[in-house]
C-alpha cells in the first residue's frame, strides 16, 4: 500500500467519527469511525478502527471491523483481529489466523445473485393418489347401507313402540281377574 501521509490520501484518526461519502484517490487509513460511502485505491482498517457502509477499492486491508458491502477488485486481507461482515467480493483474499469474514463471498467477475442466497428449498413431492383400497370401499358401501338404515329407521315407527302400545291395547280390552265380573 501506499505511504497514508502522501498527498490524496485520507487518515481518519482514533476517536475521530465521519459520516457521508468519501472519495480518495489514495489510501484511506480510518482508525476511528466511518460510515457511508468510501471509494479508494487502498482501504485500511486499523485494529481500532471500523467502517460501515460500501467500501470500493483496488486493496483492502482489514484489521478492525468493516461492514455491509466490501469490493475489493484486486485483494481483501483480512488481519487476525480483522471482521469483514456483510456483501462481499474479491479478485485475491488471504485471511489470517483469527481473522473472520461473515455473509454472501463473490469473486470478482462472477455474477452476483439479486437477492442475498438462501438455502434452496427442496422440491416437495407430489404423490399420486393411491387407489381405494378393496376394504376402503367395502367400508364405505357399509357407510352407505348404516345411513340408509338409519333414514328408514327415522321414518318408521320403532317395533318396541308399537309392541308397547299393543300391550296397552290389550291390557285395556282384557277383563281384570274376577272383580269386574257380574254377580249372580
Amino acid at each position: 500500500m501506499a505511504e497514508i501521509h502522501a498527498a490524496g490520501s485520507l487518515l481518519v484518526g482514533e476517536g475521530v467519527f465521519m459520516k457521508g461519502t468519501m472519495r480518495v484517490p489514495g489510501v484511506a487509513s480510518v482508525d476511528g469511525k466511518l460510515e457511508g460511502e468510501l471509494s479508494a485505491d487502498s482501504v485500511f482498517i486499523q485494529q481500532n478502527g471500523s467502517m460501515d457502509g460500501q467500501t470500493t477499492a483496488n486493496h483492502v486491508r482489514v484489521a478492525g471491523t468493516l461492514t455491509d458491502t466490501t469490493v475489493a477488485n484486486r485483494t481483501l486481507v483480512v488481519e487476525a483481529t480483522g471482521l469483514v461482515a456483510g456483501s462481499i467480493t474479491y479478485q485475491e483474499l488471504e485471511i489470517k489466523k483469527g481473522g473472520s469474514l461473515q455473509g454472501g463471498i463473490y469473486k470478482v467477475g462472477r455474477e452476483m445473485p439479486a437477492a442475498p442466497a438462501r438455502a434452496p428449498e427442496p422440491p416437495r413431492a407430489v404423490a399420486p393418489e393411491p387407489a381405494p383400497a378393496p376394504e376402503a370401499a367395502a367400508a364405505s358401501a357399509t357407510d352407505e347401507i348404516a345411513a340408509a338404515v338409519a333414514a328408514v329407521a327415522a321414518a318408521t315407527p320403532s317395533v318396541s313402540a308399537e309392541a308397547d302400545t299393543a300391550t296397552d291395547a290389550s291390557e285395556a280390552a282384557a277383563p281384570e281377574s274376577g272383580s269386574d265380573k257380574p254377580k249372580t
